[in-house]
């Protein structure tokens, strides 16, 4: 039975000349039992204390005559959902507040799991309720995943309930947010309200409130149940309210959503409001680009990293000279010029921070190199006869091995052991194009060539000895490129005969692809890596200008 019927209830509030109307919802037939469920407000008298504790300086009025995030450059709050009969209301109004704040800040539309929020974290697998400094304190350590990682069904279903279920790849999927503060100033909300975004409230519950309906609510009648968390999305200065989301279902309320009035039930003179910014979404890994960096080059560029977020590619421009351009964490920088007069593409290894070491091959067929250690060297003439361009890689400190085709179509190899240069070395085959070199661990070198049969060719020095030849299949176009991210991994990039970049890679098991990434190359094809799942890639475009992929 309505523990305040429908019609007492009307004429209580024509009696206050109450700015609300109540109707039968979804939950004005519940008992107080069922209704007390529905909140979960554990108060921190320790914590409240200090939120609520005045400040000294007065807060400076910046705020809009009214604020609807549901309608400010778009909509930013997300469906309402329903909490069902368990004390979880803090872990849906903080998951609301976070979901809003990744619209507003990233752009992105999230479902977050509250049951992984509630059930999951240090609030433990019960329907008890806690306080939002502890829901928020929580999301900023462990995050929150998405909703379909730990759907909030299945934490009663089946039953006994609720349970905690780590979903797949839990970690991975988690949203964070960098900081919560709370307010207890009524012009710091609204401040917050107009230039940040919305905030989570507490309130006192009373019976009314579970019959409105409509307009700006105020307590008229029946009892205290207890204290609830909800979403403040707005306000209403001409009407003297707050606008919230709650999560009783779309079913109560007007869809889901209420007003209520400034100084009522507490949510402005007892509690503070929380808020969440600085939204820290989980790195989804997949391509981007192609990003336009132009120059105008006439060879496939090449690139190396020295360290974490740091890019160096050369590319030979219209001068036949060697043009660097290079990333430093923050933009791009460059075109510079390192002078010379070269066939094809010049290459460019790395090994140390700060130190880079440029090759290309001169009008002479020699190679040449010129090195950057707190400054350019000139070029230095390696000798060869060579019909290719270069390639070069270090596998440690002092260490770098070049390959390029020989004038018998032959794969040659000369190295620096840190004393002194050795080679030049045959290592024998029949290349149609140039070849290109990576390694993904001291005294490992894997090299890749376009065989005479335009597939993919594989040849490996494993620390004691070469390998022979091994046929990878695919059709080349051009000359292939290589990197390595990390032990055992190696991913290799061509042009296919379709124009775009086509990839394959080596996981420590077996090789996977081929892949089709795109684009209208021009060129073959420069790769680096500065960081263990990440992969830049550099092409001359058909505009003779520098294009960008990159997979993060």
């Amino acid at each position: 039975m309505p523990t305040l019927p429908l019609r007492e209830l009307s004429t209580a509030l024509q009696q206050a000349k109450a700015r609300w109307q109540p109707r039968h919802t979804n939950l004005s037939d519940l008992s107080d039992e069922q209704k007390r469920r529905m909140l979960g407000v554990v108060v921190n008298r320790e914590s409240l204390a200090a939120a609520m504790t005045p400040r000294a300086a007065p807060a400076t009025p910046n705020f809009a005559p009214a604020v609807d995030w549901r309608n400010r450059n778009g909509n930013h709050v997300t469906p309402v959902k329903d909490q069902g009969g368990c004390g979880s209301c803090v872990s849906f109004c903080s998951a609301a507040v976070v979901e809003s704040m990744a619209s507003i800040e990233k752009g992105q539309l999230l479902d977050l799991s509250e049951a992984d929020l509630h059930f999951c974290s240090s609030h433990g697998a019960s329907c008890g309720g806690w306080w939002p400094n502890e829901a928020y304190d929580q999301i900023r350590t462990r995050g929150i995943p998405d909703e379909a990682c730990f759907p909030y069904a299945t934490a009663f279903n089946p039953g006994p309930g609720p349970k905690c279920i780590i979903g797949q790849n839990r970690d991975a999927r988690a949203v964070k947010i960098t900081q919560s503060t709370v307010l207890s100033n009524v012009i710091d909300r609204k401040n917050h309200l107009t230039n940040v975004g919305p905030c989570s409230a507490v309130l006192h519950v009373y019976n009314d409130f579970y019959s409105y309906g409509g307009g700006i609510y105020h307590h008229v009648s029946g009892n205290d149940m207890g204290l609830h968390c909800v979403e403040v999305i707005g306000y209403s200065e001409a009407e003297q309210c707050w606008i919230c989301k709650n999560s009783w279902g779309a079913g109560w309320g007007v869809g889901g959503f209420f007003k209520i009035a400034y100084g009522e039930a507490g949510i402005d003179t007892e509690f503070p409001f929380w808020t969440a910014t600085g939204v820290v979404l989980p790195l989804v890994h997949g391509w981007k680009g192609w990003e336009n960096l132009g120059g105008q080059i006439t060879s496939r560029p090449q690139a190396v990293s020295w360290g974490n977020n740091r890019i160096d590619v050369v590319a030979r421009g219209l001068d036949s000279a060697v043009w660097h351009r290079w990333w430093n964490g923050n933009a791009w920088l460059g075109w510079e010029s390192l002078g010379g007069l070269i066939h094809g593409a010049p290459t460019i290894c790395s090994w140390a921070s700060g130190r880079l070491d440029v090759f290309a091959v001169g009008l002479n067929h020699h190679l040449y190199h010129k090195w950057y250690q707190g400054g350019w060297s000139n070029w230095e003439d390696l000798g060869g006869m060579l019909s290719s361009e270069p390639a070069a890689v270090s596998w440690g400190s002092n260490r770098i091995d070049v390959f390029a085709r020989g004038m018998d179509m032959a794969m040659w190899h000369l190295w620096w052991d840190g004393t002194g240069w050795h080679g030049w070395e045959s290592l024998g085959g029949g290349l149609s194009s140039a070849p290109t070199v990576s390694s993904w661990s001291a005294n490992r070198l894997d090299c890749f060539v376009r065989g005479n049969d335009m597939h993919l060719w594989h040849k490996w020095w494993n620390g004691s000895g070469w390998s022979g030849w091994e046929d990878l299949g695919g059709v080349l176009s051009d000359s292939p490129a290589a990197v390595s991210w990390g032990p055992n991994r190696i991913d290799v990039f061509y042009p296919g005969q379709n124009s775009h970049m086509w990839h394959k890679w080596w996981d420590g098991t077996k090789w996977s692809g081929e892949e089709d990434l795109g684009g209208t190359l021009s060129s073959a094809v420069g790769a680096s890596s500065w960081a263990a799942g990440r992969l830049d890639c550099f092409v001359e475009g058909t505009d003779s200008a520098m294009y960008h992929k990159w997979y993060d």
